[in-house]
């Protein structure tokens, strides 16, 4: 459309193509030369378009028909028998990635980030598709597949169902067929938890629901979008512009860092560790207080295998989780002291120490309100 020569496109085509997989361990590695700079100015590629442009030149795999699903190997999906289990594209730390098997809320999609609202097709004439791939102990085993990378390495992240990836947590970049044995424990809530602990706050029961999100950028929370968010601010207040990977669709927008910020600011700085570089060449933490997630899970590897030579046989790269052992204990949060509980154990003491009982509350309450209304009012008509 622009009229591009052959080595105007490869040049272009190779700094998109970093940018797109450009993350705090790569920043360096973004071309930067003069004519880069020329042909962004010419083609208008500005910084707040970034995160849109690299969505659609790389594409959502996981919008697929039928036809699609049954014809095409690069469609990413997850299956688990004759069922298929919900995929998403997500943006993260690490760019565009692909997430399956997950509890978090159906806005926590790429296009969600960008535009605000749903864009997901249907898998027309599929009936089994499944949001989570769920167990019992009637299964000897549970196991799901994570196909359509095709022969490109891939890098995998294991992580809970209500989390997202961390970014110094992964399984390393593989270009064969890879199965994890990983184990689980379950963290749950008790019943009616959520309205119980209306009773206790946030800072009292030490963690959040999704949906009591105080995130300013994403739309649900987590404790590890929490330190995204984290990471995101340390960045603003070091670089005043953030990286585009971050969702930004917010009131006010926070300015989007053009290439070479990226590639001059963020060197001397430790960003992932949360560390700031202070003014005396001093690595100062920064403080970030994420509490945890009142359901989770804990999900641990215990056996990672290349399949090697198989990539035929199970239709490219791909991952295959499998938990052998099912657990056998899980975690339960519970509130086991109210407010309810403590107005109650007050009484209790005042009137097993004090002879105070309902009664003398009420007397006390007639005493310094009603009674001394009503003596104002006696001394008012006594005066006239």
């Amino acid at each position: 459309q622009h009229d591009l020569n052959e080595n105007e496109f490869q040049e272009l085509y190779n700094f998109l193509e970093h940018l797109a997989n450009a993350t705090y361990h790569n920043f360096h590695n973004i071309p930067n030369n003069r004519s880069i700079a020329v042909l962004l100015d010419r083609l208008k590629i500005t910084p707040n378009i970034y995160q849109e442009l690299i969505y659609n030149l790389t594409g959502d795999s996981t919008m697929i028909t039928k036809n699609d699903f049954i014809a095409a190997t690069d469609k990413v999906r997850s299956t688990s028998g004759d069922s298929i289990i919900e995929t998403r594209q997500i943006f993260t730390e690490y760019g565009l990635c692909y997430m399956t098997n997950t509890m978090l809320s159906e806005e926590f999609t790429s296009h969600y980030m960008i535009w605000g609202y749903e864009n997901k097709k249907e898998i027309q004439g599929v009936d089994n598709i499944l949001k989570v791939k769920h167990s019992s102990y009637f299964d000897s085993d549970v196991s799901y597949n994570f196909l359509g990378f095709g022969s490109k390495p891939i890098d995998g992240f294991l992580h809970s169902p209500y989390e997202i990836m961390q970014v110094d947590h992964n399984l390393g970049y593989t270009s064969e067929p890879l199965q994890v044995d990983v184990e689980c424990v379950e963290i749950i809530t008790e019943d009616g938890f959520e309205n119980i602990s209306r009773d206790a706050t946030i800072e009292q029961r030490k963690c959040r629901f999704q949906h009591e999100s105080n995130l300013t950028h994403f739309p649900v929370y987590s404790k590890n979008i929490c330190i995204q968010e984290c990471r995101l601010n340390l960045v603003y207040s070091i670089c005043k512009c953030i990286p585009h990977f971050y969702p930004n669709r917010i009131p006010n927008p926070k300015p989007i860092c053009d290439y070479r910020i990226l590639l001059d600011c963020f060197i001397p700085h430790e960003v992932i560790k949360m560390y700031k570089i202070s003014k005396d060449g001093e690595r100062d933490s920064v403080p970030c207080h994420c509490v945890q997630n009142c359901r989770d899970a804990i999900v641990n590897k215990r056996a990672k295998y290349h399949m090697q030579k198989t990539n035929d046989l199970v239709g490219g790269n791909s991952l295959l989780f499998a938990m052998i052992n099912l657990p056998t204990y899980r975690l339960k949060r519970q509130i086991i002291f109210s407010f309810t509980d403590l107005m109650v154990s007050i009484g209790g003491t005042a009137g097993f120490f004090l002879g105070f009982s309902v009664l003398c509350l009420v007397e006390v309450i007639y005493y310094f309100t009603l009674r001394v209304l009503f003596y104002f009012v006696k001394m008012l008509f006594e005066k006239k």
